[in-house]
């Protein structure tokens, strides 16, 4: 059996093709092209999996389409994505129009929850019985494994800890998605890069705020190159967004009681500064059970999302030939 999983940002678009062995037989990335509007770029997917069909001809294939966003997986339409460009589309029922192209119709889910099945099948190797994993960069997402098997919840938003509140929610910061106080608005991307800028303000001579003025675009690695050589303002940062961090894992773990965590996306690749201050929120927690056991991991796999995304296609289509 071939797994195609589509892996779609607001950028890039990643594409996989895999079998049931975990074997890699393509990896693309393509510009997410919107000249052609919703349509047009459906086409371009839909030319892919037609072109693997053909190459897999003595196969069954399997399609996963990870998107960013609110997703009803039920009937395979993105409700809402901000971070999309195309105009034309409302209620984008992805999983129609694809079907329409290539006679596939394909697994829909949010982008961070198929991440989740790359992180619980290619990471852990089905270690785990309940998995939370958190996806951080621009934004902040999550996907989970409970019982062992990929969770949606009711409507497919299941996850969605980024926008869990940590802060007031009149005069915590402003969010990406319109609220205040959100978590993604402490450990996103632009929640750091805000620290950053108070960083420099407070530590002017500081090697963050030298590097921030000589480099023309800001990029979140300048404050781990900065903490490597031991600034204090660098290192600050990266304290906080562990506190910050740690708060909203520990609410998550209250409710959830998972026995692993995972890190993975861009930011994660600087948990060696933040992750310390994590442990500590953690450990702090008067309520122990739900902690003594947990196991806080690290996914450094770039391409996590289309690894989980083909990898789900086929284990959703194995388990419908069983049924």
């Amino acid at each position: 059996m071939i797994g195609v999983g589509v892996d779609i940002g607001g950028t890039f678009v990643k594409l996989f093709v895999m079998n049931e062995h975990g074997e890699i037989f393509r990896k693309e990335k393509i510009e997410t092209d919107y000249s052609k509007g919703s349509k047009g770029f459906i086409a371009q997917i839909g030319d892919f999996i037609n072109a693997i069909q053909k190459e897999f001809a003595d196969q069954r294939v399997a399609v996963a389409v990870g998107a960013p966003g609110d997703v009803d997986n039920q009937n395979g339409v993105l409700r809402y994505n901000p971070n999309l460009k195309f105009k034309d589309v409302t209620d984008w029922p992805m999983a129609e129009q694809l079907f329409k192209h290539t006679g596939i119709r394909p697994v829909i889910a949010n982008d961070a929850t198929l991440a989740a099945w790359g992180v619980y099948e290619a990471d852990l190797k089905r270690q785990g019985t309940n998995v939370l994993v958190v996806t951080l960069g621009t934004g902040v997402g999550g996907g989970m494994i409970i019982n062992k098997e990929l969770y949606q919840g009711s409507n497919g938003t299941a996850g969605e800890i980024g926008h869990t509140k940590i802060a007031d929610l009149t005069t915590g910061p402003l969010c990406g998605c319109g609220a205040r106080g959100c978590l993604e608005a402490f450990v996103g991307t632009i929640g750091i890069k805000r620290r950053v800028y108070d960083a420099i303000v407070d530590y002017p001579d500081s090697i963050l705020a030298q590097m921030v003025k000589e480099e023309a675009d800001f990029k979140i690695e300048i404050v781990s190159r900065a903490a490597e050589k031991g600034c204090k303002a660098a290192l600050k940062v990266w304290e906080d967004t562990g506190y910050y961090l740690g708060v909203g894992l520990s609410n998550f773990m209250l409710v959830l009681d998972v026995d692993t965590i995972v890190l993975t996306g861009g930011v994660s690749g600087a948990a060696k500064y933040f992750m310390p201050a994590v442990k500590r929120v953690l450990d702090a927690q008067p309520f122990k059970t739900p902690f003594k056991r947990l196991k806080l991991l690290v996914s450094q796999n770039p391409n996590i999302g289309g690894v989980g995304a083909a990898m789900y296609a086929i284990y959703r289509a194995q388990k419908e030939n069983l049924q």
